[in-house]
This record gives structure tokens, C-alpha cells and sequence, in this order.
């Protein structure tokens, strides 16, 4: 899968509404599976491809465990993008900056489609990429439309299809 269509709550395997405790525990898990240094002596090509995972790893990290960052963040998501360009980050980072939007409500508005997209984030996590694809199917089945729900059906489907 390509690192440009992950964005950073996907990446570290962490919900979109987790607590800051929760995304460091899942970095700490991540930087163990891809810090460069695992792959000493190792093919040059797997060393710098893990080096890129790492980075945009760290970039997520510390745009999720800032506040204010993350808010923007979580903005530039609504939207579409994912990931933040560096003024985006200087404004966030910014203390006399125009406070940042208070998150939407969840994006999910039936609650059988929330509870499919639960199941599905759930089998994500756990590996069972079949089994997520399912769950995130029946949810854009119950809330057709939703954008949301189909952006992360369409994750996992690529996923599955080794995209």
C-alpha cells in the first residue's frame, strides 16, 4: 500500500477520538517494526523504505499528540488531505493563532453503520484485513453516501488488493 494514501490515525493503527497515552503506545509499537536501525545491514532499498515509513511515523506522532496541531489536522482530514503542509503546522504551532475549530460530531449518523465501522476499525487492527473489509462494507451499505465510510472502505480494499 501506498504511504500517500495513509493518513496518520491509519498509519499508527490508532482511532480517529484516541487519547494522547494511546497514540504514544501505538508509536512506541510502530517505531519497533520500522526504525531504520532494525534493518542494519540489510538491502540498501528495504533500509531507506523503512527509513520513509519511520519518518511520516514521527510526522504523525507529532502532529497527533499536539493539540493544536492535531485539530488542524483533523480539519485538513474533513477536507480531504492527509497531511498537513509545514505553514499549516507553523500556524498550529503558533500560540497567538486564531484557536482551531472544535472537532464535528462523528461523521457516522446511523448507529448500526457506526457499529459496523467500530467492528471493521477493530479487525483492522487486529489484521484481519477480510474481515474489516466486510464490516466496512455493511456500513456503507447502512449509511450509503457517506463519504467517510467509503473513504475507509476504499483503504481497506486496496489493502487487500496489495495496492
Amino acid at each position: 500500500m501506498s504511504l500517500d494514501r495513509l493518513d496518520y490515525y491509519t498509519l499508527l493503527g490508532v482511532d480517529d477520538d484516541a487519547p494522547t497515552p494511546a497514540i504514544k503506545r501505538a508509536f512506541r509499537k510502530f517505531a519497533r517494526k520500522y526504525h531504520p536501525d532494525r534493518f542494519a545491514g540489510q538491502d540498501r532499498a528495504k533500509i531507506e523504505k523503512a527509513a520513509e515509513i519511520y519518518r511520516r511515523g514521527s510526522e504523525a506522532f507529532q502532529v497527533l499528540t499536539d493539540p493544536d496541531a492535531r485539530a488542524a489536522y483533523d480539519a485538513a482530514l474533513e477536507r480531504g488531505r492527509l497531511r498537513l503542509s509545514a505553514e499549516e503546522l507553523d500556524r498550529a504551532a503558533k500560540k497567538d493563532a486564531a484557536p482551531a475549530p472544535e472537532k464535528k460530531a462523528q461523521p457516522i449518523k446511523s448507529p448500526q453503520a457506526l457499529a459496523y465501522f467500530k467492528k471493521g476499525v477493530r479487525a483492522a487492527h487486529e489484521g484481519d484485513w477480510r474481515a474489516a473489509w466486510r464490516f466496512l462494507k455493511s456500513a456503507c451499505e447502512s449509511e450509503p453516501g457517506n463519504p467517510f465510510l467509503e473513504s475507509r472502505f476504499h483503504q481497506v480494499d486496496r489493502r487487500l488488493r496489495g495496492w
